[in-house]
Parts: C-alpha cells; sequence; structure tokens
C-alpha cells in the first residue's frame, strides 16, 4: 500500500548544496499512521565533505508541541485545515 508524503516546511542552510531540515506530513495506509517526519542534511564539520543526515519521527500532538511558534507547525495546522475544511452542498 502507498505512503503518501506532503513537504510541510523546508528550512536551508546551504540551499545550493541541498542541506537543511524538511518536514513532511506522512500518511502510512500499511500501519496504518499519520505523522511528521523531520529529515536533516548538514555538512559535517572539519571534513571533505562528509555529509550528517538523520531523520525522525514525531506524533501530531508532539510535533505541535515541539515547534510552536516555528514555520513547519504553521504550516502543518495549514495542512490539517485544507484536509479538514468544511465543504458545502450544493
Amino acid at each position: 500500500m502507498p505512503v503518501f508524503k506532503r513537504e510541510l516546511a523546508f528550512s536551508p542552510v546551504r540551499p545550493l548544496e541541498m542541506t537543511g531540515d524538511w518536514w513532511h506530513l506522512i500518511l502510512d495506509t500499511d500501519a496504518p499512521g499519520i505523522y511528521i517526519e523531520h529529515t536533516w542534511r548538514y555538512a559535517a564539520p572539519h571534513s571533505d565533505g562528509q555529509m550528517l543526515n538523520g531523520m525522525e519521527r514525531f506524533g501530531i500532538n508532539d510535533f505541535l508541541s515541539l515547534t510552536q511558534g516555528q514555520p513547519a507547525q504553521s504550516a502543518l495546522l495549514g495542512a490539517l485545515r485544507e484536509i479538514f475544511r468544511e465543504t458545502k452542498p450544493n
């Protein structure tokens, strides 16, 4: 089954090198579950081009608490508003 992924925010460190932090809203239809995935990629200090990569997952409530006032939090709230917006009957 598919995993649906929507980018919420990207915070570049060096945009031309594709380094920084990414936040995605993930819907895993196999698990099933919905969560936030934070991935990062940075140049390792004092190294010859070596990169530091990582990924962690957060439940939505944890993510909203941890990212208060940050762009990724407002992006998630906007995505959730879009998902749950009421549609008017025709």
